[in-house]
């Protein structure tokens, strides 16, 4: 009576109702209390030992988190604060590019990291999403629902600079009237990502993560333009586009009227055309002033145009294309005789950024797929305009428009980010007000460019403190004229923005690294061994010493790094190797960090990372993807692929003696293989003998109840067996548990059980009840399977996520 009082709790339940799916539901799904699923209505002692076998399942699939993520701050709680996050969906395109869709999976995401980590002040934030398709009169509207929030800690989005001019100042056009004084009054943190910065160059808290047209952007196509030494320079410049007008005005002022011979204004005809009439003129003009390079800054879509009647004329200077290379049909781009050069924030050829790559590649290529639908609403479908495209089998999510959506996303990610660590600057307890002023504080002083930098998910990000807009890495690309096949790559110089803003000249180095052979990996040291060749283009002042490894292992005993430089090739003349190619062979230890959770059945990075010595600055190039050499040898492990991956990085500096923050940056580059790590060992030496035991455990169950004693002996041996198993095998150094750990936590608890349910089988209060021994019986010879079988799903899926 006592057991059954003791057992009152558990409320009336019973086995009918609860199906494998059910279970599979709980464990693999909520991981809450296995026992909700049993449904009520029955005998307290089925629930029982139904969930001691349910909870066996759960704890071994669903295993606690470290107790670094325990010490996490508690969850945000309370009412919510909100963010607006401004969208511009096109109405008009056939396909959808799939920005919006990015920004929104991918703040989303980053709300729930804010929220996980305690919100704003404790309080939750909540992001609200708001549609302008690109018309002016639905901006402003947008704009105004935001700030009539009172809970509102901050505005991020408009993307185009003429929607930013109706809604700051206005559009007579449009028939509508500014905001700029309203926004500025709110006080309310605006995060465009205008290119246009004079839109709101009175608005002390309003700021834009792209740089501008007229000190962003044109004065470093200004220098490389005199820097490379181009005599004659003319202009294409869209009339109808306010950051175009913008750049070319700012170019014309840089060069100089001795430089620019020829600047063109033309207008548009049409959403995605230019007025033929002034590309004829302007192609007339060029021929009689032969120019050295045309700026064009018409847009990417309308360029290939302009770029055929160019050449189509017979003309072949070099153009700057302001826009992307990628927007252009390859027959137009490939066909032009002349080099081209464009000017991007982000989309660099044949490398990634680093850690978007990492994130990515950690899920199902499908879940990051986001342009390419098809907009079924737009009018080119009723006018025969929109045509159908093939889409492919297999599409890289981190190529073309699809790897420029989730950069945006990722820029707008970053900002809820920094927009929480603004408003949390505030002291505890303060209210909305001065939240957004913490935050318009720290973009305005803690983020200044020169003084220090947001560490965002996936860049890092200072804003200017006269113009408040971003300042970003601009890289200079080149269409080369002379290659076999024609790749868009590095210039060969760049130029980087210094504290003071001015612009210093860096050299690119076109180099590869060729992995030979990758052995002894250490998860406990986090090191392996690697054998590779280095190869460089022989460029000016292109040298290894020039390099640091940054992962190369340090002896800490002698201080230096474990790595040793053969010199193969100089670069010169040699009938045996390339010309103007430097090689070297190199071995050494090196760092990496394993993700030990899915251990045995893991895929890991071993990377090589390079960066520029002290003194020195340079950007990376590697070649392109399909040429690099795949072959890796190694004794463990499988190599699945591999990527280059390039970062912005920064050295955070103090003046101890004026306690004047600032910063020095540079580029890293990591050039990446994943390898999966070979199994056959561990399923020899682990898994077939844990199946054996486990076998033997269950079988016993089936001896006659009147050798109770060899039935338990033969269970409480197989227990031991595995804790044995278990003790002799190399102990991993891991925050988290590992799939292996699961495996024998999983064995132990079964195992357990039918010890468990062994005693109770023969109890006299369950032996007088025939249909409760028959329930447990039930438990033991089919429960105990189908648990195993959960867990051999849940161990086959994930070997199949790594591979």
């Amino acid at each position: 009576m006592k057991m059954r009082r003791r057992l009152g709790s558990w409320g009336s339940t019973t086995m009918p109702g609860m199906t494998f799916a059910t279970i599979l539901a709980c464990c693999l799904g909520r991981c809450g209390n296995p026992c909700s699923v049993v449904r009520s209505g029955g005998p307290a002692w089925i629930a029982f030992f139904s969930c001691i076998g349910l909870s066996a399942v759960c704890v071994a699939i669903c295993m606690p988190a470290p107790a670094s993520a325990q010490a996490e701050a508690q969850a945000a709680q309370g009412p919510p604060m909100s963010v607006a996050v401004l969208l511009s969906s096109s109405p008009d395109a056939c396909y959808d590019r799939g920005y919006d869709d990015a920004i929104r999976k991918l703040t989303l995401r980053e709300q729930e990291n804010v929220n996980r980590r305690g919100g704003v002040g404790g309080r939750p934030i909540e992001i609200n999403f708001l549609d302008d398709a690109r018309d002016p009169k639905k901006a402003i509207a947008n704009v105004k629902a935001a700030l009539a929030d009172p809970q509102l800690v901050g505005i991020i989005g408009l993307t185009s600079s003429d929607l930013g001019k109706a809604v700051f100042n206005g559009s007579e056009k449009d028939g509508v009237a500014g905001m700029g004084e309203e926004i500025g009054a709110s006080g309310v943190p605006f995060i465009t990502d205008m290119s246009v910065s004079n839109n709101f160059a009175g608005l002390k808290n309003v700021f834009s993560t792209r740089p501008s047209q007229d000190e962003g952007n044109a004065p470093v196509v200004t220098e490389f333009i005199k820097e490379s030494g181009y005599a004659k320079v003319a202009l294409i410049v869209n009339n109808d586009r306010l950051y175009s007008k913008t750049f070319g005005d700012a170019v014309a002022a840089g060069l100089g009227a001795e430089k620019v011979v020829a600047d063109h204004r033309v207008s548009e005809k049409g959403s995605d055309s230019l007025d033929p009439a002034g590309i004829v003129a302007a192609i007339a003009d060029f021929k009689q002033k032969s120019p050295d390079i045309v700026v064009i800054a018409v847009g990417s879509s309308r360029s290939a145009a302009a770029l055929t009647e160019i050449r189509n004329a017979g003309l072949s200077p070099a153009i700057f294309l302001i826009g992307s290379l990628e927007r252009i049909p390859p027959e137009v781009r490939n066909s032009y005789p002349g080099p081209i050069f464009e000017l991007t924030l982000s989309d660099l050829p044949e490398v990634y950024n680093a850690t978007l790559g990492d994130l990515v590649r950690q899920g199902e290529p499908d879940d990051w797929l986001f342009d390419g639908k098809k907009n079924a609403a737009a009018p080119g479908w009723t006018d025969g305009s929109c045509k159908p495209v093939e889409t492919p089998e297999f599409r890289d999510p981190l190529a073309g428009d699809n790897r420029r959506a989730i950069e945006r996303g990722s820029q707008f990610a970053d900002m809820i980010a920094l927009l929480a660590a603004g408003a949390n600057a505030a002291p505890q307890g303060s209210d909305i007000a001065v939240r957004r002023k913490a935050v318009v504080d720290a973009l305005s002083e803690t983020y200044a460019a020169g003084n220090g930098a947001f560490r965002g998910t996936f860049n890092n990000w200072s804003f200017d403190k006269a113009s408040r807009v971003a300042v970003r890495p601009l890289l200079l690309i080149i269409l080369p004229t002379g290659a076999k096949e024609r790749r868009r790559q590095l210039a060969p110089f760049q130029f980087l923005r210094l504290r003071d803003g001015s612009l210093r000249r860096i050299d690119t180095l076109y180099l590869d690294i060729d992995l030979v052979r990758a052995h002894r990996a250490d998860d406990n040291d986090k090191t392996f061994l690697a054998e590779f060749y280095l190869s460089m283009r022989a460029n000016e002042n292109a040298d290894i010493k020039r390099l640091d490894f940054t992962n190369a292992y340090v002896d800490p005993r002698s201080g230096g790094r474990q790595i040793t430089i053969e010199a193969i090739h100089d670069g010169g003349e040699d009938r045996a190797y390339p010309d103007q190619m430097k090689i070297y062979r190199v071995s050494g230890r090196f760092l990496f960090k394993p993700d030990l959770r899915s251990y045995p059945f893991d895929t890991q990075r071993f990377y090589i990372e390079v960066k520029p010595l002290s003194g020195t600055a340079f950007i990376v190039q590697p070649p392109p993807q399909s040429l690099r050499d795949r072959d890796v040898a190694s004794d463990d492990w499988q190599p699945k692929g591999q990527y280059v991956g390039l970062g912005e990085d920064f050295i955070p500096v103090v003046d101890a003696y004026t306690h004047a923050p600032s910063v020095v940056p540079f580029y890293r580059a990591q050039y990446v293989w994943l390898m999966k790590r070979e199994v056959n060992d561990y399923m020899l030496r682990v898994v077939a003998p844990l199946l054996f035991i486990l076998v033997v455990a269950y079988v016993s169950i089936f001896i006659p109840a009147t050798h109770f004693e060899a039935i338990v002996t033969i269970q409480v041996t197989a227990l031991l067996s595995a804790v044995a198993l278990y003790l002799s095998l190399p102990q991993l150094d891991s925050d988290t548990a590992t799939l292996s750990d699961r495996l024998f936590l999983f064995y132990y608890m079964m195992v357990s059980v039918m010890i468990m349910i062994t005693i109770a089988r023969i109890n006299r209060h369950v032996a007088a009840r025939k249909w409760l021994k028959l329930a447990l019986g039930f438990i033991h010879t089919l429960g105990v399977p189908l648990a195993v079988a959960a867990m051999a799903w849940h161990v086959v899926a994930l070997s199949q996520a790594g591979a």
